[in-house]
């Protein structure tokens, strides 16, 4: 979830909350000021640490995509000079205020240190943050089906996805999640990665893509009746969650090779080929995307969600070399993927 969306959320709740007496139309202009002007509503020390956040991270995604275009030894380069002058940035502001949890995740995720050592780090982290909701945050009840209690619920009379999507320490807290499941996905923690993002998709009110860790963490443990149930499951509640996901059609495919099922096979990735733009071409040229930080970023263009799930599942890729040969093999991807290719100016 973007930092200025739940962080405007955040601050417009509480100005609100102070100001009981603002008519609807007031409300209306109070919300807008807030996208505007964020920094004039942080009337308190944590609403400023949060501002400062903000400021942090989209300097840094900001620069990230100035260098897009720079030579590989120069990009690497100066990219390494980034994340020290950032990390610099977010250290004394996560120890100055612990609930501004992104600030201390990020600057785990830009240290130059082993997965091992960053998933330690972040899970730290997570034991700090899981017990302040605990006991620090009214409502939240990380037992629950949406993490706020039911008597909460009734008694605001407020649905769980505007609470979470203006709660920091809430989004914080599933950002850390996401993470952590992104790590255990490197380091081969397969099971672990598919409990921290089985709880992600628990949230209400938060956008993400969790289930994509959970599909194509099953694919690589091939878990043929547990990959489709969570098919199932989630095209019960929203058919989108499986129809046009890449994570769900690139591991169906990744599934049915890596079990020999090669027709069925060829099938799930052609259909990965059509439905998700830019598929064939991703797979078969293995494209840098840029760091998740500290979670996956929202798409801005059509192919984006398709170069986030193959770039997640190149580790399960590299360990079934065959597959992108066959794939490239299957009537109709090479095409596609130049076809692509010649649209987009790749």
């Amino acid at each position: 979830m973007e930092p200025r969306a739940y962080i405007t959320a955040y601050l417009e709740r509480t100005y609100l909350a102070g100001h009981t007496d603002l008519t609807d139309a007031a409300r209306e202009l109070v919300h807008a000021d807030v996208a505007r002007r964020p920094e004039k509503y942080a009337g308190d020390e944590h609403g400023r640490a949060l501002i400062a956040y903000l400021q942090i991270h989209e300097r840094l995604m900001n620069r990230l995509g100035e260098m897009d275009d720079l030579p590989d030894g120069e990009f690497e380069t100066r990219c390494a000079q980034l994340f020290s002058e950032t990390r610099a940035a977010l250290y004394p502001l996560y120890e100055g205020d612990r609930q501004v949890v992104d600030a201390g995740t990020l600057a785990v995720l830009l240290a130059d240190a082993s997965v091992d050592d960053r998933l330690h780090d972040l899970l730290t982290i997570e034991r700090s943050q899981r017990e302040h909701l605990e006991h620090a945050v009214h409502g939240i009840d990380l037992d629950a089906p949406s993490f706020w209690s039911r008597a909460f619920l009734d008694e605001t009379g407020s649905p769980a996805e505007r609470l979470t999507a203006a709660e920091p320490a809430l989004v914080g807290w599933l950002h850390l999640l996401e993470a952590i499941s992104t790590l255990c996905m490197a380091s081969a923690r397969y099971r672990a990665a598919i409990e921290y993002s089985r709880t992600v998709m628990r949230a209400q009110g938060y956008p993400n893509h969790a289930e994509g860790t959970a599909f194509l963490a099953l694919a690589r443990l091939e878990e043929e009746d547990a990959f489709f149930a969570l098919a199932r499951e989630l095209g019960d509640a929203d058919a989108q969650k499986v129809d046009d996901s890449p994570w769900y059609l690139l591991g169906r495919a990744l599934l049915l090779y890596k079990l020999g099922r090669e027709r069925p096979a060829r099938r799930a990735l052609r259909e990965f080929a059509s439905r998700c733009d830019g598929g064939a071409f991703f797979l078969l040229n293995p494209t840098y995307h840029a760091p998740y930080l500290p979670v996956r970023p929202t798409p801005r263009e059509s192919w984006e969600l398709t170069h986030q799930a193959v770039w997640e599942a190149d580790g399960i890729i590299d360990g079934t070399p065959d597959f992108v040969p066959w794939a490239e093999g299957v009537e109709g991807i090479r095409a596609s993927a130049d076809s692509f290719a010649a649209r987009n100016g790749f």
